[in-house]
């Protein structure tokens, strides 16, 4: 940016060039706000205490994101960031004081050149994360690679054993702990945020509506990805006499799936991780919040309250991602064989074929329905999917959804609070797409033929059994094994089924999260809660 001149007599000038640039840069109201007020006083202290003839003011945007203003001015050595600790408040300047004591964590003050330097942190490094988990990965596969071809398989497992394992498991325990209340807040919060409850069920009924057809056409774009990738000559792992064999058969009951919304108890839902009963719980309770209005505005504060502490704890958690992400690429290349890369060459291959295809479907949606140009989604989509590939938990990614709907796309929370939640459980398009390839390659491998009914049998239950799926790693595991199991296919491809995982659920992961992405854009767009002047930035 340009280096502008303050002065006392062109203050209030420059002070509006800064406003000018900071909005071009897309930095919130109250952080530009707090920077010209920094920016003032600053600006005072050089002055009169520093007696600075004028100042050069410069805003800086680095590599990373991270949004500075650079102030610099000449003359001899003075900290105009010290602080004055006999000033009471009967001081005039006790309350600008107070401004520097309150942000000093973004100011930093140096001497150079004979120039005195005050640098204020007007918005940190927003990619910093992401380019952290990026290393991370590759370094991951770095290591593995050299794992593998320096130690022996016995010292490989004793690391494992000993080092990643433990710290990985420690991981889960504590995303697993935090899933329940984090997605029960944030739903009741979302609620109470949106006021009358007829708003409510408006809202979520097109939410629900719109995430059971996604997933009905993520399962049916890979049905028919995984019928042309597997039609032909397919390799037979064994053989199978459907007619001889016991076949577990599936048998779906759409009342008994809406009774056992309803927990018996506020407990076991939390307890067994049953989220879809969670979800009940959460609608219900914030729905009666609503109703009693201002009743209850105390009760009201404490969710708010209480969603906000746990977004928190999930930040923490999120913090050790990219150590999960760099253990989880050892693990994968060391595991990795000829065999499995082959098969996972042809699950890979046909799910990024499956999401080209989505993409265009989650387009059209956008375009249709939200009446909103989809090309600002495409651009900035991309710089969400590290977290999701590497921690394949759309739960983890959940706080980080949230931030990105808000200050990428421009959704109010209003919107993000109800949807994300409930779509991290219910919405599982990439699962629906994995789980259908995957299905078919092994009944396929075990020389069962593919007809219309299988096919239709498949795409009922990758539906039904994606919702209220956990949205933790390895869940397609089991969710592929009840599919097979129908057809006679044995559970003893659970160990290919989990180094197929290693890849095939993190893609999956990626386009579970930009579903409900794409899905809560379109719903805010109909509610009018999006800030198109974010959107298009």
């Amino acid at each position: 940016m340009q280096s502008l001149c303050l002065t006392a007599e062109n203050l209030s000038d420059v002070q509006a060039e800064l406003e000018r640039q900071l909005v071009s840069l897309n930095v919130a109201e109250k952080d530009s706000l707090r920077s010209q007020l920094l920016v003032e006083e600053i600006f005072l202290r050089m002055v009169n205490q520093g007696h600075a003839a004028q100042v050069n003011v410069r805003v800086v945007k680095n590599f990373f994101g991270k949004i500075q203003i650079r102030m610099t001015a000449e003359g001899t050595s003075y900290n105009p960031l010290i602080e004055v600790a006999d000033w009471t408040e009967d001081d005039d300047n006790y309350y600008t004081m107070m401004i520097l004591k309150a942000n000093r964590q973004r100011l930093n003050w140096l001497r150079k050149n004979n120039h005195t330097v005050v640098t204020i942190n007007v918005r940190g490094e927003s990619n910093k994360q992401l380019w952290l988990l990026v290393a991370s990965i590759v370094s991951g596969v770095v290591c593995g690679f050299v794992m593998k071809e320096t130690l022996s398989p016995e010292m490989i497992a004793l690391v494992n054993a000993n080092v990643m394992t433990p710290i990985e498991t420690m991981f889960m325990h504590a995303l697993t702990m935090i899933i329940a209340p984090v997605i029960f807040f944030s739903i009741m919060s979302g609620i109470t945020g949106m006021g009358k409850g007829a708003n409510v069920g408006k809202v979520g009924s097109k939410l629900i509506g719109l995430y059971i057809f996604t997933s009905a056409v993520a399962s049916i774009v890979g049905l028919s990805t995984a019928w042309f990738l597997f039609s032909g000559e397919v390799p037979q792992i064994g053989t199978i006499s459907v007619a001889n064999a016991e076949v577990d058969t599936y048998d779906f009951s759409l009342i008994n799936f809406i009774v056992d919304i309803v927990p018996a108890d506020l407990i076991n839902p939390i307890a067994n991780g049953n989220m879809m009963q969670v979800i009940f719980v959460a609608v219900l309770f914030g729905s009666c919040l609503n109703a009693l209005g201002d009743k209850v505005h105390l009760l009201q504060e404490l969710v708010s309250n209480l969603n906000e502490f746990f977004m928190r704890v999930v930040s923490v958690i999120v913090v050790f991602v990219p150590l999960i992400a760099f253990f989880a690429m050892i693990n994968l290349v060391v595991d990795m064989g000829v065999d499995i890369l082959m098969m996972i060459g042809r699950v890979i291959a046909g799910e990024l074929l499956a999401i080209g295809a989505m993409l265009g479907v989650y387009m059209l949606i956008i375009f249709f329905i939200g009446k909103l140009s989809p090309v600002p989604f495409l651009k900035k989509f991309p710089s969400l999917m590290p977290t999701p590939f590497a921690t394949s938990s759309s739960a983890v990614t959940m706080p980080l959804t949230m931030k990105f709907c808000a200050d990428k796309l421009g959704i109010s929370p209003k919107i993000t609070s109800f949807s994300i939640p409930i779509g991290t459980t219910i919405n599982m398009d990439g699962t629906c797409v994995y789980m259908s390839i995957v299905a078919i390659m092994f009944i396929r491998a075990y020389g069962i033929a593919i007809d219309l009914n299988t096919m239709l049998l498949i795409l009922a239950m990758t539906v039904s059994i994606s919702i209220g799926a956990p949205a933790v790693p390895n869940a397609s595991v089991i969710a592929i094994l009840s599919v097979t199991a129908t057809f006679g296919v044995p559970n003893e491809i659970a160990g290919i089924l989990f180094c197929l995982a290693a890849i095939g659920d993190r893609i999956g992961t990626c386009l579970n999260v930009t579903g409900d992405t794409a899905a809560t854009l379109t719903l805010a767009r109909t509610e009018n809660l999006v800030d198109e002047k974010i959107y298009f930035s």
